[in-house]
């Protein structure tokens, strides 16, 4: 029985190192990840000011942890793939020649598609920088509008959504509930504008009526009431719901419970529309951040998701539409309408073939709980009831095909 044992254990050892040095053999697959040295989005903003001086601040927020899951996860297909996957990892601290260094780095190490955690400028760099490379980038962090419009480019693909898809996500809640008198509260950054005016899109198109916008200030100037005193902002008008855009997320952590009259809060504080969010249940989301956890000793991210989900679309362009050992055209790929993978959040996703923008359900969320998932049952399109939320072929400026 011993011999029998033996003899099996050798079998199996050998068609695994048969298979592995098959692997081996195998040409690599480099995936940039390309992101800043020091990005305030992750060292500054979103902080509770609690957490400024402590530990707590200190935790690496980064979404490369994700990649690095997805990494993980999509090795077990290199042999269908019959390549071998591995990911390049660049952070950037010159932000003037960002479009040079990754440019150079690209072809140093023959990458073959990129990721971006990246703002809005750097990443538009970039974009103008590659053009003549013919080679993708998945945007996995920015939420700007225009982007997705005006200055949309072919080869740019969004896994994060826009902010028009989070702020219709809300729009659509506050309508079903019938909250449909809007106060809205807009910070003193560029970016804060940029939701309140993607907000008011949103309130347009889902039939609710700002009744106000008021801008606020972080401090206790006294002379400034008007500007950073919840009773003072808050008071006078009659409304239903708050919407607030704080992208510092300082002074909005205050606001929920605290409005002159009872409303409920919703945008960067309260109800927070968002791509992902650890406390989901369903469509097997558990197992992907309990893997993500362990891996990482932290919470799954909404960014995080995004660049997993970028690793894995990656693998599943290449078993499925790679043919024969000819290079894969990732922008004709990931617009075929045969192109879908699993998100772990419901539905089937795939990309908008007009903005390249990815269909995906968004997570209405308390800090613990997800409350609702949009698009919500009743706003249906025509096509795909997904497009109820973000820029669709008729809304959308982004012209390129």
């Amino acid at each position: 029985m011993n011999l029998i044992y033996k003899i099996l254990i050798n079998i199996i050892f050998i068609g695994l190192t048969f298979f592995s040095l098959q692997a081996n053999d195998n040409p690599k697959f480099n995936i940039g990840y390309y992101d800043l040295e020091n990005d305030i989005r992750y060292s500054e903003w979103g902080i509770h000011p609690v957490d400024i001086r402590s530990d707590t601040n200190k935790t690496y927020k980064k979404p490369v942890a994700g990649a690095e899951l997805g990494l993980k996860d999509i090795k077990p297909f290199q042999r269908m793939a019959k390549v071998n996957f591995e990911l390049l990892t660049k952070s950037i601290k010159d932000t003037e020649n960002i479009g040079e260094i990754i440019y150079n780095h690209i072809l140093e190490n023959n990458i073959k598609i990129i990721i971006t955690d990246l703002p809005k400028n750097e990443l538009l760099k970039v974009v103008t920088k590659v053009s003549d490379l013919n080679i993708s980038l998945m945007n996995i962090s920015e939420r700007d509008n225009s982007i997705r419009s005006e200055q949309c480019h072919e080869n740019l693909f969004h896994i994060i959504p826009s902010n028009r898809m989070l702020t219709d996500s809300l729009a659509q809640y506050l309508s079903d509930k019938k909250w449909r008198k809007v106060l809205i509260l807009t910070g003193p950054l560029k970016e804060d504008e940029e939701k309140s005016n993607s907000f008011k899109e949103s309130a347009k198109q889902f039939g609710l009526k700002v009744v106000d916008e008021r801008k606020f200030l972080l401090g206790n100037d006294p002379r400034a009431r008007d500007q950073n005193d919840l009773d003072f902002l808050t008071g006078s008008n009659k409304y239903d719901a708050v919407y607030i855009s704080d992208t510092h997320r300082e002074f909005s952590y205050k606001v929920p419970f605290a409005t002159q009259q009872p409303a409920a809060v919703v945008g960067s504080a309260g109800l927070i529309a968002r791509a992902w969010h650890w406390s989901y249940l369903r469509h097997g989301a558990p197992q992907v951040h309990g893997r993500f956890e362990r891996m990482h000793n932290r919470r799954m991210t909404e960014e995080n998701w995004a660049s997993w989900v970028a690793m894995r679309m990656v693998a599943e362009a290449l078993v499925r539409f790679k043919k024969d050992d000819n290079e894969i055209n990732f922008s004709k790929t990931f617009i075929d309408s045969n192109y879908k993978i699993g998100g772990s959040k419901g539905p089937a996703l795939n990309f908008r073939p007009w903005n390249r923008q990815l269909r995906q359900t968004i997570m209405i969320s308390s800090e613990n709980w997800v409350t609702s998932i949009a698009p919500l049952e009743g706003f249906v399109h025509r096509d795909n009831n997904l497009d109820t939320i973000g820029m669709d072929a008729k809304t959308s400026k982004c012209n390129i095909n």
